[in-house]
């Protein structure tokens, strides 16, 4: 039989239940077995010590077999590394700007949102560090494959207007999946991660374009503040104090002494916060002002003479229907933002000073995220979940984290998104 002493069978492999509980209940003890066999071999008159000696050898083995079986059942019940990355509370949080603006996206088409679903799990899957699972990337890329039979599905919800532009989304769309498919296929690392953002890229255009506007309603208190139903799109052009020729000009080479910066507000997530700033830009509010700058982000502040007004705090929680208001969220209960702090070019109005509950409806800052050194074991912001994010740069990070202390904002353009912004009167 076996023997009930077995205490090594406490950790991971327990916990697991993969361990009877019989190993690990603490039987006789070895030396009372010992003394019980030595006893019958007096009995029978033969010589104790050869079959004490035999005993303990025995038992010696069984510990060796039972240590070995305990480790291979350890080893089984924890997660290898690729379950480990996978597995990750960080996992959640989108890294990107372009993840975190696409998740952001209110999607009302199933279809669509079954292929983004197999985009993001090959995406997904392309983190694991050990060897890919190609064959499940190419099941779920053909399944996406298989929605394009019926392409006229993937239109519905769009609105006519924009039905000629849904249908070139939809086309490019396809012609991304069908590169995709070919670099899973070949097994080409590189190539399928490039392939797997085209495509998603794709996606994100579409479901935009079928997006009618906000799904929920503003709540009744703050009815009457403005809100961005959708998306916008800003561009900031700024220039060195002493009109340096500092900026590196992508376009035509050489330096300039201007450079631009593009915005996306998003107000699917942040709708006041978006709506605020956007009709802050609209009316020329922040022509002329100038950047204070240090290692953690770029601030735009209210001048003395200027009245700024408040909104409330709003930060959309992940898997939530709407934003929640003047409340922070629990990041170290697992509440976790739709549009995270933790991401380089984080755009957020500052905190009225003295009241975290309210945001000043003139200042603002975009973040400037270094995990090495702004980001706890977890890979978040120390301040992550305090902050309502209402966008990101999209374009000119490399200017941004070149800005000094008086560089200015010489104009501010709206490139798209003018018509998505609401200013309710307070008599509706």
């Amino acid at each position: 039989s076996v023997p009930r002493r077995c205490n090594w069978a406490h950790g991971p492999a327990r916990q697991m239940g993969r361990v009877p509980s019989t190993w690990t209940t603490r039987g006789p003890s070895s030396r009372a077995a010992t003394c019980m066999s030595s006893q019958r071999d007096t009995e029978l008159g033969q010589t104790v010590l050869p079959f004490a000696s035999a005993c303990n050898s025995m038992k010696s083995s069984i510990r060796q077999q039972l240590t070995a079986l305990g480790a291979a059942l350890i080893l089984a019940a924890s997660p290898g590394p690729s379950q480990a990355v996978l597995n990750s509370p960080n996992a959640q949080i989108p890294r990107s700007v372009e993840a975190a603006l696409r998740r952001s996206i209110p999607t009302f088409n199933s279809d669509v949102k079954d292929i983004k679903k197999a985009l993001e799990d090959t995406a997904y899957l392309m983190r694991i560090p050990q060897r890919k699972p190609y064959p499940t990337m190419a099941r779920g890329v053909q399944s996406a494959l298989l929605k394009f039979e019926r392409r006229e599905a993937l239109l519905e919800g769009v609105p006519a207007d924009k039905a000629q532009e849904a249908a070139a989304a939809v086309e490019t769309l396809y012609t991304s999946l069908l590169k995709l498919q070919n670099a899973v296929l070949s097994a080409q690392p590189d190539y399928v991660s490039k392939r797997v953002a085209e495509a998603l890229k794709a996606v994100a255009s579409l479901e935009l374009l079928e997006a009618p506007g906000l799904p929920f309603d503003i709540k009744k208190e703050y009815a009457t503040l403005p809100r961005l139903a959708g998306r916008a799109v800003v561009t900031l052009t700024v220039e060195r104090r002493d009109g340096a020729l500092s900026f590196i000009d992508n376009i035509n080479g050489g330096l300039t002494s201007t450079a631009d910066v593009q915005l996306t507000l998003d107000g699917y997530s942040a709708p006041i916060s978006a709506g605020n700033f956007l009709l802050n830009v609209m009316n020329g509010r922040y022509n002329g002002r100038e950047f204070g700058a240090n290692g953690t982000a770029v601030l735009v502040s209210t001048p003395p003479n200027v009245e700024a007004g408040q909104i409330p705090l709003e930060i959309m929680p992940l898997d939530a229907y709407e934003p929640i208001y003047r409340l922070p969220l629990d990041v170290q209960g697992g509440e976790l933002p739709v549009l995270p702090l933790s991401i380089n070019g984080a755009v957020s109005m500052g905190h009225v000073i003295g009241n975290d509950s309210f945001l000043d409806g003139d200042a603002w800052f975009i973040y400037k995220f270094d995990n090495r050194v702004m980001a706890g074991l977890s890979g978040l912001a120390f301040d992550e979940g305090t902050f309502g994010v209402m966008g990101y740069v999209t374009e000119g990070m490399d200017t941004v984290a070149s800005l000094r202390p008086g560089d200015i904002i010489k104009s501010v353009q709206v490139v798209s998104g003018a018509d998505r912004l609401i200013q309710p009167t307070r008599a509706t």
